[in-house]
């Protein structure tokens, strides 16, 4: 779980930032021995003191509302595959305000991380 609030770092669509953001989120994991790990989280955003795309300022709206629903598969620790299917919480009125989309989103991938030596890695530091 975590909490993070920011002062003027949020930019929005229309290149205003907002004055005040609060964040929230939360994840649940379970990492089975045979390599499944089911995820659930939930992630939530207010924008304080807004500049509305239609002029108006001092308006208050959510950012950012969703749970996520997803799986992971661990093949070996070079590759994985992932599923995960976003449900977005974000209400119409707020989205017009932040210019954010309410959509669903449905994701899939294959992770192949990239190997680096030790030697490499320790040029690049």
């Amino acid at each position: 779980m975590m909490y993070g609030e920011t002062r003027n770092m949020t930019v929005l669509a229309n290149d205003h930032f907002a004055n005040k953001t609060q964040n929230f989120e939360a994840v649940v994991q379970y990492q089975f021995d045979f390599g499944l790990r089911p995820s659930l989280g939930y992630v939530y955003s207010k924008g304080k003191d807004l500049y509305a795309r239609d002029g108006h300022k001092g308006v208050d709206a959510d950012r950012v509302n969703y749970i996520e629903v997803g799986t992971w598969y661990y093949f070996n620790k070079n590759m994985n595959v992932y599923t995960a299917y976003k449900f977005n919480l974000l209400d119409k009125d707020d989205a017009a305000i932040t210019d954010a989309a309410t959509d669903d989103q449905f994701a899939v991938g294959i992770v192949l991380p990239v190997l680096i030596s030790q030697r490499a890695a320790a040029v690049l530091l």
